[in-house]
């Protein structure tokens, strides 16, 4: 089948388990039955977010692009299950990648596989992928590599009493947690200077300008404790397959230095490619075109012909 003639295939919603909880996901087939025309992309999206608000586009031109994608939400969040709601956990959300993969694979067992993040989950995605051998390549979008970085970000923008502040919502969440009660929750995104996970200049707006019909503006902060001791680019060096890490040159919310440094650290596997644009305008045009080109061009060179380098 010629290119000018391949259609992509029907958009199907999915679900799959993630330790005794239901995940949705859609499910974006390539039009391509022959496995080594294309690879197969596992996504999710970051911090409190959701597949409808922004990653469709990008799911959408990865299958046009003649890769099989599979785009889930967390347990918790969007249109998965799990209760409460809102209730973000990185060993959590590691699990449910786990067996988003798990579920891919049953799916398209032969394609090489590729982990895509943006945000918080290309922490996840780089976090797999280096104690893994199994990945042919991860993608990270404005990526979060270190917590500790990000903390001292807010801690500089927000000064020394929001910062307490917010570490007390979190101890009363954890304390209400562990009782069996209801989370205290806190706005995910907010103006500057209140009570909110994300208080840069750009977040609430960037946010509402993208966000789906089920997104939720709220979190529950127990979980922002552990952020500043989750440092991804502390074991990303050990990625043995080929990265592409897209920064934002005016990212308010994820630090771009630890990028340059992995990819310092990386040499030869890293493509690495920025972008003067901040963190929330890379999910809508004209900046999302531009990277999802930038994705399916850096697939398609480690798919061509027999010596493709991925594996």
């Amino acid at each position: 089948m010629s290119d000018s003639n391949r259609h992509p295939e029907p958009i199907r919603q999915v679900e799959f388990p993630s330790q005794g909880t239901r995940c949705h996901g859609w499910w974006l087939p390539s039009a391509s039955a022959t496995p080594d025309s294309g690879a197969l992309v596992v996504m999710a999206h970051g911090l409190g977010g959701t597949v409808e608000g922004g990653l469709m586009p990008y799911a959408m031109a990865l299958q046009q692009a003649d890769h099989s994608v599979l785009a889930f939400d967390y347990r918790h969040f969007g249109r998965s299950a799990g209760e409460p709601r809102q209730l973000l956990g990185i060993r959590r959300q590691q699990q449910d990648y786990l067996a988003a993969i798990d579920h891919a694979r049953s799916l398209e067992p032969l394609r090489p596989l590729v982990l895509w993040g943006t945000s918080f989950s290309s922490a996840h995605v780089l976090q797999l992928a280096a104690r893994r051998r199994d990945i042919a390549a991860v993608i990270a979008m404005n990526p979060m590599l270190d917590g500790q970085a990000s903390s001292l970000v807010k801690l500089k923008d927000e000064g020394i009493g929001t910062f307490l502040r917010m570490t007390g919502a979190g101890l009363a969440d954890l304390i209400r947690g562990s009782l069996g009660r209801s989370p205290h929750y806190i706005p995910l995104a907010g103006e500057s200077g209140t009570l909110a996970a994300l208080t840069a200049p750009d977040a609430l707006e960037g946010i509402q300008r993208f966000a789906g019909d089920d997104f939720d503006n709220r979190i529950a902060p127990r979980a922002l404790l552990a952020l500043g001791l989750y440092r991804p680019v502390k074991v990303a060096h050990r990625l043995s397959c080929p990265l592409l890490l897209q920064l934002c040159l005016r990212d308010s919310v994820t630090p771009i230095a630890p990028g340059y440094r992995l990819a310092d650290s990386l040499k030869d596997r890293v493509t690495l490619k920025t972008y003067d644009t901040g963190h929330f305008a890379i999910y809508e045009a004209p900046w999302q075109p531009r990277l999802a080109e930038d994705q399916a061009n850096f697939l398609a060179r480690l798919c061509q012909g027999p010596s493709q380098r991925f594996g």
